[in-house]
């Protein structure tokens, strides 16, 4: 009888040890969109500009993120030669991009953007709305549109 108990126990805490998982926790997302929007506008740097770099963006960041709580994630990327600049921008959906550009349209930083930068390249992915793509022609923004079509995410 002891013997039983004790295989019993032994078996009982063997059940229950935890097992690791070695998974990485990564899934695909192949056809399933995401309503995310993400701007990816490469800029070069006026040479005439009055514009200070960093007291700009410095000032736009904080703009941004104190009046659109729909912007995920903001950032300037400064070559090493300095000349040249990435704006990474991403929105929780294309109403929320729409809503920013109107916002940048309208703020005193319009002006002082293409003061301080020239755009080479205007990359939007994700589902754009045919209201945000309106908007962007209007306003003679030249954007090349991008949809998912395979990849993965990390949790």
């Amino acid at each position: 009888m002891k013997k039983y108990i004790f295989i019993s126990i032994i078996i009982f805490y063997t059940s229950c040890t935890k097992v690791e998982d070695h998974s990485d926790n990564s899934s695909f997302f192949e056809g399933i969109q995401s309503d995310k929007i993400t701007f990816i506008i490469d800029l070069s740097i006026n040479e005439n500009s009055t514009e200070d770099l960093d007291n700009f963006i410095s000032e736009i960041t904080q703009n941004v993120l104190d009046k659109e709580d729909f912007c995920l994630e903001y950032a300037y990327y400064l070559s090493e030669d300095k000349i040249n600049v990435t704006l990474y921008e991403k929105y929780i959906d294309s109403k929320g991009a729409l809503q920013h550009g109107q916002n940048f349209m309208e703020s005193p930083y319009f002006e002082r953007f293409f003061n301080l930068f020239s755009i080479e390249k205007f990359v939007v992915t994700g589902p754009a709305s045919d209201e945000f793509k309106k908007f962007a022609s209007d306003n003679e923004f030249e954007i090349e549109y991008q949809n998912l079509i395979h990849g993965f995410k990390r949790k």
